[in-house]
């Protein structure tokens, strides 16, 4: 897509506006030139990448040509609401003599904001809060009678200039897998958290201090000992301390370390079972299922066992289910074992209907936001629903966030098969699991 910015908003923004304090540039330099201007800055930057919401749809519907000028209509929005907080005295507020950027394409459908100012991200957030407001109310024009609402997502960071570009593309990204507006990524802080994350990742996977934690799994009729329990994996940092999955997942997959940490897994739990006459589940993501080397160990742990019906396999993230003939496949291998499935958050979207039809499975977790609102009749219906349409198909329902008694109670009255929640137990690992219910 062009990047040619039309030429008066180029006659009034190559100049540098002394009156308002603020140095405004837009060039007509390739995509790899301003990004080669970011990266060889001296100094730290501030970027933040704008990312126009279904621009690809845009192009379908109207044509590049008409893209293109969207593209630089907002670039003006942009640079003018820039003006407009110049002008406002928004910068000078907070000691910023000349408010120093740059505006340009560093895609077809991304603008990038180039500041070359040291400010706190509190003030970015104001500045992108600013401009997504003029944005959404802008009319972009496609034609003389007919025009259309754009919407648009903000990676921003705050970092040495031969990384900012990086660490703007990675927050962006961030930003539209999780849906949201905007997020900044902090490379200061998070590059010092992210050293201790990894730290902590390879001195577990050194000393072999991956924990399973076990969460206990009830029948809806015996609640005094667990029918099950769920096997959650916990690492140790260098204190001793718990830390839960979400201070470490998601880096140990971005790091490739999490086969390690999940082998570590797997062994412990069927250590576990081994040594009691417990049934236990062990939880599967799609990405684990794409792992042979991981489904390998699983399989031979599984040929080991006497009793292979008390493990359960639940496929969790099920959403994020690609390859259903893959997945089938895996299914099988291990139903012909005796092992049995389960998958969670069942009600979250249509896939998981798609999913419980098409593949073989033995429970569900009924998706435990839905259980959260209970209370709520409308809600319960819905779940009510569910439990029928599976115990239509053979298949055990177990709600999950069973937080207190009145959602305890409800969940029973829809007809569930199994209770999990922190109401009935916390997480917590073996030695403690025993001394809990009793067990030898």
């Amino acid at each position: 897509m062009s990047t040619t910015i039309p030429q008066p908003i180029k006659t009034v923004l190559d100049k540098i506006d002394e009156k308002n304090n603020s140095s405004v540039k837009l060039s007509e330099k390739s995509m790899q030139d301003h990004r080669k201007i970011i990266s060889e800055y001296n100094g730290v930057a501030i970027v933040s990448l704008i990312d126009i919401v279904a621009f690809d749809d845009i192009n379908i519907l109207y044509g590049y040509e008409i893209g293109t000028r969207l593209v630089d209509d907002m670039q003006s929005i942009i640079v003018k609401t820039l003006k407009e907080m110049v002008k406002n005295n928004v910068f000078t507020k907070h000691n910023i003599g000349v408010f120093d950027y740059e505006v340009f394409h560093v895609h077809a459908d991304k603008l990038c904001l180039f500041i070359k100012n040291d400010f706190s991200h509190h003030l970015l957030d104001s500045i992108v809060k600013q401009l997504s407001a003029k944005i959404s109310k802008h009319k972009f024009t496609i034609s003389d009678n007919n025009y259309i609402h754009l919407n648009v997502t903000f990676g921003a960071t705050k970092a040495d200039a031969s990384v900012s570009l990086s660490y703007a593309e990675k927050a962006l990204q961030a930003a539209n897998r999780y849906h949201n507006s905007y997020i900044f990524h902090d490379s200061y802080s998070n590059s010092k958290h992210e050293n201790m994350v990894y730290k902590i990742l390879l001195d577990n996977i050194k000393h072999e201090t991956v924990t399973p934690y076990f969460q206990g799994i009830f029948d809806v009729n015996h609640s005094s000992v667990p029918y099950k329990f769920e096997s959650l994996m916990r690492l140790m940092d260098s204190e001793g301390r718990v830390l839960s999955p979400v201070v470490f997942m998601d880096k140990s997959k971005e790091y490739r370390l999490y086969t390690q940490l999940m082998s570590q897994m797997i062994e412990k739990v069927f250590d576990v079972m081994d040594n009691h006459n417990i049934a236990m589940t062990l939880n599967l993501s799609y990405l684990d299922i794409n792992n042979i080397e991981l489904c390998n160990v699983l399989i031979r742990k599984v040929k080991r066992m006497k009793n292979r019906s008390r493990l359960t396999v639940e496929i969790v993230e099920s959403e994020q289910i690609e390859d259903l003939e893959m997945v089938n496949e895996f299914i099988f291998s291990l139903k012909k074992l005796g092992v049995l499935i389960a998958i969670d958050d069942f009600g979250s979207g249509y896939s998981n209907f798609d999913n419980i039809v098409k593949l073989d499975v033995d429970y569900v977790k009924l998706d435990g936001s839905l259980i959260s609102k209970i209370h709520d009749e409308k809600y319960r219906v819905i779940l009510e629903s569910m439990v029928n349409i599976c115990r239509g198909l053979g298949i055990k329902t177990i709600a999950e966030y069973i937080s207190d008694e009145s959602i305890l109670k409800l969940a029973k009255s829809i007809g569930v098969d199994y209770l999990q929640g922190y109401h009935l137990h916390k997480p917590e690992d073996w030695n403690s699991v025993k001394k809990t219910f009793g067990l030898n």
